[in-house]
């Protein structure tokens, strides 16, 4: 859909300082604002599991994920594995992102951390309020996020984040254009 109609702004300065339009609501009559859609060119989303071609599978809350992905222009995905086509294809309708969308995916054992990936890790407090303190000061968010890249990079923590059957280190699986 192109626009979302929005309540409440008649009466307010809002329409007029952003250029909302109006429509006329097809059962009352009536006009109303409405808001354009959002479309980021890139949706970057982390997923338990994801085939080569980008079809993905999340396990818990699916829901603003399913939205950014349709949202997009293009998705990229990091997984914590990558696993065959045939295994999807035994339960298909778990298959919450269909490759279509996809132009990227990436095996990132661990990818979504310091943030919790249902079923395979907790959230990290330590980890975010590091990431938050760091994010009021570009100086601060270099030097941590240097620090990440970094630790990401011991060999103990590549091998602890591939140790699981079939894991493989971070690396590209698929890419395409948009």
């Amino acid at each position: 859909m192109p626009f979302q109609p929005v309540a409440g702004l008649f009466g307010s300065d809002v329409p007029a300082a952003t250029g909302l339009q109006t429509v006329r609501d097809p059962y009352t009559g009536q006009d109303v604002y409405v808001v354009p859609r959002l479309q980021p060119d890139w949706a970057v989303l982390h997923v338990q599991e994801a085939d080569a071609a980008g079809n993905a599978r999340i396990y818990g809350s699916v829901f603003w994920d399913r939205i950014m992905s349709r949202a997009a222009r293009g998705v990229i995905l990091t997984a914590e594995r990558i696993v065959p086509t045939e295994e999807l294809a035994q339960r298909p309708e778990l298959t919450v992102i269909p490759s279509l969308l996809v132009r990227a995916v990436v095996e990132a054992p661990g990818g979504a951390r310091p943030c919790s990936c249902a079923s395979e890790y907790d959230i990290d407090r330590a980890g975010v309020e590091a990431y938050l303190r760091a994010c009021s000061d570009p100086a601060a968010l270099e030097a941590y996020l240097a620090g990440e890249d970094q630790a990401l990079r011991e060999p103990d923590r590549v091998a602890a984040a591939t140790s699981s059957p079939g894991s493989r280190a971070v690396r590209p699986v698929m890419q395409g254009g948009v």
